[in-house]
């Protein structure tokens, strides 16, 4: 007589429709990284749509740079709120703040409520930032494009085509509109991070999140993952030289990073194609080819496993934009008349492209040393300087002129030279690898 089924058999059939398909977990990861595309229009929203709001010259540049004030908050605050509701619950009370705000750009009468809408939406960027990559990197780990810089990459060239056929208002709608969708399908589709719902007692959960996710339980792979978040506690040992002095140096890279001007390009698209001298296109039509250019430096940053090339890489590309427009912008005002300036234009353009795409980098700041304590609070302070640069380049620019682009080229050409030196120590390091004390 033959032996009745195990108990065994109905688990294998059970676990089938979770893993019958390679699309499954392409799909699951392509939602749960649609937060990251609102993030990308969030910071592009000003882009091509700066001059369209009823503010003046002064609370317009205000209201540009409060996205990042904003992510700076999100950022610090995203440390508590990963802990309390997990990363997947972190992005969906994101998603509540985020809304918020976009209702309160399109209908506020007063430039305060405007103002605190852009505060509100630029928290969202700095939550889901934190929250998208740590649930990214747990839980896609084998897909190299599914990584919240690429989505934010699409955000800003989605919310540039947008922008360049509607108003602030309608712009603004359709954006509150998509994050409402976003907020439904990762509600509805995506679970929770298996780490965290087994750090919480609740192994059930984790093991069918796992199940859902196709991701192969071993007892290794939790210590190959980066922690979710390690935010304020390293502050109680920060007097620690291996505490702080990969913090001071990862703050250093970002700052060089962000006084070379990636995010303000974002920012202020079209006036900064204006001032790299262009004239023979519409700033709208090449602002919105750049942020195609931006999707693709994306894509190859992405593609590079080595995070300090990277970095290097972006800062380099920099470089080599600011010194093709400052060359471009000094012979044009020495030698060239109207029309040799129309015929040299392809020069500023294909600075701008280089400048566009190796900006990609800084839309989730980058950190080229992996696991640095107080890694969260780096890219706030990262952030902040970002919102003091796009806050003072318009007033910059009309002080020094095309000068700014010198400078913007000195700050990337120190970042090349300090992440060359600050990275050649990185494999004396892995032999000693830094740790975070236990608190």
């Amino acid at each position: 007589m033959d032996n009745p089924p195990g108990p065994s058999t109905p688990t294998e059939n059970l676990h089938k429709p979770f893993n019958n398909s390679s699309a499954t977990q392409g799909f699951l990861a392509f939602v749960s990284l649609l937060p990251c595309v609102i993030s990308g229009a969030i910071l592009g929203y000003t882009g091509v749509l700066m001059w369209d709001f009823p503010l003046i010259y002064r609370n317009a540049t205000w209201f540009a740079s409060f996205a990042a004030l904003g992510a700076a908050a999100g950022c610090l605050m995203a440390e508590s709120i990963i802990n309390s509701f997990g990363p997947r619950g972190a992005i969906l009370l994101s998603h509540v703040i985020c809304v918020i705000g976009w209702v309160l750009s399109v209908t506020s009468l007063t430039t305060a409520n405007l103002l605190t809408g852009r505060l509100f939406t630029g928290a969202f960027v700095g939550i889901v930032s934190t929250a998208a990559s740590a649930h990214s990197t747990e839980c896609f780990p084998t897909r190299p494009a599914a990584r919240p810089v690429v989505f934010t990459a699409f955000g800003v060239l989605i919310v540039y085509l947008t922008g360049s056929l509607l108003n602030y208002a309608q712009t603004a709608m359709v954006a509150a509109f998509f994050t409402a969708a976003s907020f439904v399908l990762v509600r509805w589709f995506i679970p929770e991070s298996p780490s965290w719902l087994e750090s919480h007692g609740r192994s059930g959960d984790a093991e069918y999140s796992r199940l859902r996710l196709r991701l192969v339980r071993d007892g290794d792979r939790p210590s190959e993952n980066p922690p979710l978040a390690v935010g304020l506690s390293f502050l109680k040992h920060a007097n620690r030289s291996e505490i702080y002095r990969p913090f001071l140096a990862l703050c250093l890279h970002l700052v060089l990073q962000q006084l070379s001007a990636p995010l303000v390009i974002v920012s202020y698209a079209s006036q900064f194609v204006s001032d790299s001298g262009i004239r023979v296109l519409t700033p709208h039509f090449i602002s919105v080819v750049l942020a195609g250019f931006l999707v693709a430096g994306s894509l190859v940053s992405t593609a590079m496993n080595h995070r300090q090339s990277a970095a290097v890489l972006s800062s380099t590309g920099i470089l080599a934009g600011s010194v093709l427009i400052s060359v471009y912008i000094l012979v044009r005002r020495m030698f060239l008349n109207r029309l040799g300036s129309q015929l040299l234009s392809v020069v500023p353009i294909l600075g701008l492209v280089s400048f566009m795409a190796s900006s990609c980098i800084a839309l989730v700041p980058s950190l080229p040393i992996k696991d640095t304590p107080g890694e969260n609070v780096a890219v706030a302070f990262s952030y902040t300087i970002a919102f003091i640069v796009i806050k003072a380049y318009p007033y910059v620019h009309a002080h020094l002129g095309w000068w700014v682009f010198p400078c913007f080229a000195g700050m990337a050409a120190l970042n090349v030279v300090y992440g060359i030196l600050m990275f050649s120590d990185q494999p004396k390091s892995k032999a000693n690898p830094l740790t975070v004390p236990s608190v």
